[in-house]
């Protein structure tokens, strides 16, 4: 009987890459309920045992790929403000920010019959690495901006945490209003009142 090939180190990680670059498509697209391993797998063209020994579940493809996207913003957020140390620059990366959240509204929508349905199967640990510490990414996007708080670190913080969650009421706003048009200008209004 032949053995089956072996897949390098390298190989695993272009074949997770791709996974995680199908899951996050097909999260978006249809959710995580009707996401399946197996047209993961035809996507990807590999077998579903080729998925299994890279991941013990398909919720753990799930898990890395929510992380991925986590540490993406995260990095385009710090980028944005290292290369525009200003307060516009700070605007601008939280501007970019919501954008990619409505691209992505399994990020914000969490409560949900379907993300609730994913974290239903995550460990208690799992659960809470994919809490994104919103304070921690503020603290380094305002030293990477190198901007001096007018306010206390924590009312400025849940300021901006506050901002970034009117995204979960745009369905709301945009019957009245153009959603991005107002973010934008109470970010640009906040931003102004936060930093001197």
């Amino acid at each position: 009987m032949p053995s089956k090939p072996v897949l390098s180190e390298a190989d695993k990680r272009a074949v997770r890459e791709r996974l995680r670059e199908l899951c996050e498509e097909c999260w978006i697209a249809q959710g995580y309920k009707k996401t399946s391993v197996k047209n993961l797998c035809s996507q990807a063209a590999v077998s579903i045992g080729t998925f299994y020994t890279l991941y013990p579940a398909k919720e753990d493809l799930f898990l890395e790929t929510i992380e991925n996207i986590q540490s993406r913003l995260t990095e385009r957020v710090l980028e944005i403000n290292r290369c525009q140390q200003t307060k516009a620059g700070f605007a601008q990366s939280m501007k970019d920010l919501v954008r990619e959240y409505d691209s992505k509204p399994f990020l914000y929508h969490v409560n949900t019959p379907d993300f609730q349905a994913f974290i239903a199967k995550l460990p208690e640990e799992a659960i809470r690495k994919i809490k994104l510490d919103s304070f921690a990414v503020f603290r380094q996007a305002v030293q990477a901006a190198n901007l001096t708080l007018k306010m206390e670190q924590s009312q400025a913080f849940g300021i901006l945490s506050a901002l970034l969650a009117t995204i979960s009421a745009k369905e709301t706003l945009s019957v009245t209003c153009d959603y991005f048009a107002v973010f934008d200008c109470m970010t640009d209004i906040l931003v102004s009142r936060i930093f001197q």
